[in-house]
């Protein structure tokens, strides 16, 4: 027999388990990036005192457009670019849409490209995210955490020191961290080393480079680091933690027509304005006593 104090029960663990599931964000999977103290390469790169994990993937159009949807209603900090929605054939980049006016934004995945990598974006946007992942995504605040916003200034954390603590931090991958995952071997073959390419190879692997068009991430299947992390090479240009004056570093090559096989060697890095556009994403990084998966 149905009563209204069954009706209430019901209704309560109903709404329980919306706040559980609107309480759990799209939380980029990572893989675990072990062999502590490696020595760096002969770049000067890769070298890492720590254990972390690191995306499997770049930050996808479906994690990215949760955070849009959580925290840019109004979107008072640039979060959105419009031309993440541009349907022209030889524009049509990007992968979400936005509705709505200012105070009232909605976000939504464009058909078939949610796992492609979000584009337009620029490294405060990158940074902000991670805020907002670990101040525990839903409404999270954007402006403090291990990035603090101030006066049009940004203020970055210490990767060594988070990496010590018992909480999750997230954070842009720092240079040596990227380099590290995309190009470190333990197993590899004489001794624990460095390869040219991501993938683990000397030679260039496969990967999505000018073609003119994003992919989903993963799709090179057999392209994988030592570690486990997809399209280091390829797909879009990734930022990482390194900035030098007014510019940060990027890394990896993207499918952008020119862009060609070298972009991807371990020896070519860039350090560029912080900018929107159509070939520059990014990934994260999770520091700390974690069981993120």
């Amino acid at each position: 027999m149905t009563t209204w104090k069954n009706v209430s029960a019901l209704l309560l663990v109903v709404c329980l388990l919306a706040v559980a599931g609107a309480a759990q964000a799209a939380v980029p999977e990572t893989v675990p990036v072990a062999n502590p103290g490696n020595a760096a390469d002969t770049t000067g790169y890769g070298a890492v005192a720590y254990e972390y994990r690191i995306g499997k993937y770049e930050v996808t159009n479906t994690e990215y457009c949760e955070f849009l949807n959580a925290v840019a209603k109004s979107d008072s900090h640039g979060l959105y670019d419009p031309r993440m929605a541009t349907e022209q054939e030889d524009q049509n980049y990007g992968g979400i849409t936005r509705k709505g006016w200012s105070g009232n934004y909605s976000y939504a995945v464009k058909p078939g490209k949610g796992n492609w990598p979000v584009n337009y974006v620029t490294w405060e946007s990158a940074a902000r995210y991670t805020n907002w992942l670990s101040n525990g995504a839903g409404e999270g605040d954007t402006e403090k955490g291990n990035y603090t916003f101030k006066w049009g200034e940004v203020k970055g954390p210490d990767h060594a020191a988070l990496a010590t603590g018992k909480k999750t931090q997230w954070v842009i991958a720092s240079e040596n961290e990227w380099y590290k995952a995309a190009y470190y071997d333990p197993d590899k073959s004489g001794g624990a080393g460095y390869w040219t390419y991501p993938a683990k190879s000397n030679s260039a692997t496969d990967a999505n480079l000018n073609s003119n068009a994003p992919t989903a991430v993963g799709t090179y299947a057999g392209a994988a680091s030592a570690y486990g992390t997809f399209d280091q090479g390829g797909n879009v240009w990734e930022y990482n933690d390194n900035r030098s004056g007014d510019k940060v570093g990027l890394r990896g090559g993207s499918f952008f027509i020119n862009d060609h096989q070298g972009y991807m060697r371990s020896a070519t890095r860039y350090d560029v304005l912080s900018a929107k556009w159509p070939n520059y994403g990014f990934r994260v990084v999770a520091l700390g006593d974690s069981e993120t998966k």
